[in-house]
């Protein structure tokens, strides 16, 4: 029987709760998260158990990053995994959690939005001169670099939407 398997996430900026409840539910079963892979997670076999997991987004540097894990674990939260300023936390489903009244929640949108929208506008701009450039000299190497930013670009955009209507709604109603 095989040990280890893979599961794509939705997007965190458009589905971290259908995420984090897919990664509990996996874990009921007996798969647990190990660790972020590409557009996904990898996942170990082991006893199934009935948890809850969480996502955070920080940039921290190694002080700050071991008060921040101690700060969690006093609350009841282990680390799973982390990578390029997410951590994902995992606790017992009669833990209560991290994220609970509505400014701390716009405080947490407002740290996992914080670079998107630059790089969504940096990578726009890039795209509009590569095309201008590939229309200039006519070549391959330009019109694929033109796609890729192209790509980016479009992703970078529709997560800044999908935070910034997350964000509107946590103002509105108070849940994201």
């Amino acid at each position: 029987m095989r040990q280890r398997k893979y599961i794509s996430s939705g997007g965190l900026a458009f589905s971290e709760k259908e995420d984090m409840r897919k990664l509990a539910k996996q874990a009921a079963k007996g798969w647990h998260l190990q660790d972020f892979a590409f557009m996904g997670y990898r996942l170990v076999r082991g006893e199934p158990k009935q948890v809850q997991y969480m996502i955070d987004y920080r940039s921290l540097d190694e002080a700050e990053e071991q008060e921040y894990l101690e700060m969690f674990e006093h609350a009841g939260w282990t680390r799973v995994c982390s990578s390029y300023g997410m951590y994902i936390f995992e606790a017992s489903t009669d833990v209560p959690p991290i994220y609970t009244d509505v400014d701390t929640k716009q405080d947490k949108l407002r740290r996992a939005t914080s670079f998107i929208p630059k790089m969504a506008l940096v990578t726009t701009i890039l795209t509009i001169i590569t095309y201008l450039i590939n229309n200039i000299i006519d070549n391959r190497v330009a019109a694929i670099i033109c796609f890729v930013l192209f790509i980016i670009a479009i992703c970078s955009i529709a997560m800044t939407v999908s935070f910034s209507f997350r964000m509107l709604k946590l103002m509105r109603k108070g849940e994201d």
